[in-house]
């Protein structure tokens, strides 16, 4: 399979990833996928509820700012990987979230209605899915479920 193209590093302001922990309703075993991690902000959140969370992160220099930002906070349940997401089953995951581009959206929706779980949540920062009908949306921020 071929990988897709980059997706810029946009960073996440603190409000919008509490709205996605808020729309995420985190519950007892979630464990969580950021695609696309970047500083490693939206790990750090999910992990501080208490879910398992995973960011998948290609940029070697934004990788380690994770694992910084992590060893910092002292949280040990939270991993980032240095893997593209797009090579990756990513069925054990109950949450994911991404801020993708415009660009790749049909791909990602795919691969994800392919991939996931019934019941599994997705939340996106500003680009909403083409086919796939948005359960909540909240200041730009789409919560689909399976």
């Amino acid at each position: 399979m071929l990988s897709a193209p980059k997706i810029p590093y946009f960073q996440t302001s603190r409000y919008r990833v509490a709205t996605m922990v808020e729309l995420a309703k985190i519950k007892q075993g979630d464990v969580v996928a950021d695609l696309g991690s970047g500083d490693g902000r939206i790990v750090i959140a999910f992990a501080k509820k208490g879910a398992a969370s995973h960011g998948y992160e290609i940029d070697n220099a934004l990788r380690k700012l994770s694992e910084e930002n992590i060893k910092k906070e002292n949280i040990s349940n939270a991993f980032i990987h240095n893997k593209d997401f797009w090579q990756e089953d990513l069925s054990k995951y109950s949450i994911i979230c991404c801020y993708p581009m415009p660009g790749v959206m049909g791909r990602l929706e795919k691969k994800l209605k392919t991939e996931l779980k019934p019941g599994a949540r997705v939340l996106l920062n500003y680009f909403p899915f083409l086919h796939w009908k948005e359960k909540k949306i909240k200041d730009n921020i789409y919560l689909y479920q399976k």
